[in-house]
């Protein structure tokens, strides 16, 4: 680790070194002056043509949080949730990078790290790296905008996040399509002595019939195709289904299937839902989950959901990005002490399917939560929520099960 970090601080300051010149491109003698100019509080170099840029995208944030009324011990303290590092490029115009790595809890993590190449005269690109799986308007929303500390919990259950893939996108101002190859989570032990990789094939389809500043409607839909990974800690055909109940400095995943044999494959489908109306925001979602299992073992089928609902008292607005299908950020304070944002969130999430002999648990969850943004860069979080927990919810058997409680939560998040 000592290694792997000092070569990280390394790379970082020989780019430091680079910017600190023309930028010369390796093998020929072609040069151009960088402009430096703060965008939005990060640092950006970029040449006079719009040709060439390089960014800078840290994240940091700090939690902490303390539970009530729990049958099963949950650890009350602190946590360093994110501390990222990214640099994101733009070169020759049509082609971008990024490449994003975490630092939390002192164990580096592989983000996004992609290559992209945007078709000229279209709207169309392609993309090959690490980067989110084309499944879950939650999952695929920035940590940096989350409305709440973290995501519902059937935003962690069946969206996949981070994988090795391709993916090719199409987009004009009322919507975009995505159709994507997915593999194998990067870092994860793959067993590559006997088995093939698993994969997965995804296709996100959003539409904006109403696409102005300040007035959004977006309606989407997401459907994905799935044969297990060949993961070295599970056996051949297997799958698991987990989630946190929508916190993390104690992550006991009280919600679980353990191991779900003799898989086939399994589907996964998705329904969202955005509105933006000046200072309000809406946001909902629905999936399921499908699992066809060889030897004529029965189906499993689970399900979730959540809706939330915010507004901002200052009277703030946030984008919209229609090319990614995405909600974008609060726009900068109206006030020189800053915004203030209340919302509120329902979920749900059912992992149990009784005749198929799959006891995960289900879930439902209430939240309230207040966000303070004194400007751009810098967010203050609070989150309180009440859990109701089934009987099932034991992680497999080793906790308590109907284990209803409540806590509250607490975040400082600077990005720069």
């Amino acid at each position: 680790m000592k290694q792997r970090f000092a070569v990280v601080v390394m790379l970082l300051f020989g780019t430091a070194l680079v910017f600190g010149q023309a930028s010369r491109i390796p093998g020929g003698d072609y040069s151009v002056p960088l402009g430096a100019e703060a965008r939005n509080g990060r640092m950006v170099f970029q040449t006079a043509d719009g040709s060439f840029r390089w960014w800078f995208d840290a994240r940091l944030q700090m939690d902490a949080a303390f539970y009530f009324d729990s049958k099963n011990p949950m650890s009350d303290g602190a946590v360093f949730r994110r501390l990222t590092f990214a640099m994101k490029t733009v070169l020759w115009k049509d082609w971008e990078t990024e490449l994003d790595v975490d630092f939390a809890e002192a164990v580096l993590d592989l983000r996004d790290m992609w290559v992209k190449y945007r078709v000229p005269g279209t709207h169309l690109s392609l993309q090959v790296g690490n980067f989110k799986e084309p499944f879950g308007l939650e999952r695929l929303t920035s940590s940096l905008l989350l409305t709440f500390l973290e995501r519902s919990s059937v935003s962690n259950a069946f969206p996949l996040g981070r994988r090795i893939g391709a993916a090719a996108r199409y987009w004009t101002k009322y919507g975009q399509l995505t159709g994507a190859i997915m593999g194998h989570e990067a870092g994860t032990r793959i067993d590559k002595g006997t088995r093939d990789e698993g994969y997965s094939t995804n296709v996100r389809l959003t539409l904006a019939p109403i696409n102005q500043r300040g007035r959004n409607l977006h309606i989407g839909g997401a459907f994905a195709y799935k044969i297990p990974d060949a993961v070295a800690d599970l056996p051949e055909n297997t799958i698991e289904i987990k989630s946190r109940h929508e916190t993390y400095v104690s992550d006991p995943k009280l919600l679980h299937t353990g191991d779900i044999r003799d898989v086939n494959y399994y589907l996964r489908s998705g329904v969202e839902l955005l509105g933006i109306y000046g200072p309000f925001f809406l946001q909902s979602e629905a999936m399921w989950t499908t699992v066809e299992r060889w030897y004529n073992k029965p189906r499993v089928d689970m399900k979730g959901g959540y809706a939330f609902v915010t507004w901002m008292v200052t009277g703030e607005t946030r984008d919209y990005y229609v090319d990614e299908g995405e909600p974008g950020p609060v726009e900068m304070p109206k006030h020189s002490w800053g915004a203030l944002e209340l919302a509120a969130r329902a979920s749900f999430l059912d992992l149990n399917d009784l005749g198929a002999g799959i006891h995960g648990g289900s879930s439902k969850q209430m939240m309230l939560g207040v966000n303070y943004y004194p400007n751009r860069n810098i967010k203050l979080q609070f989150n309180y929520s009440k859990v109701d927990l089934d009987q099932y919810a034991t992680r497999k058997g080793n906790l308590l099960g109907d284990d209803d409680h409540w806590f509250i939560q607490f975040r400082v998040q600077a990005a720069f």
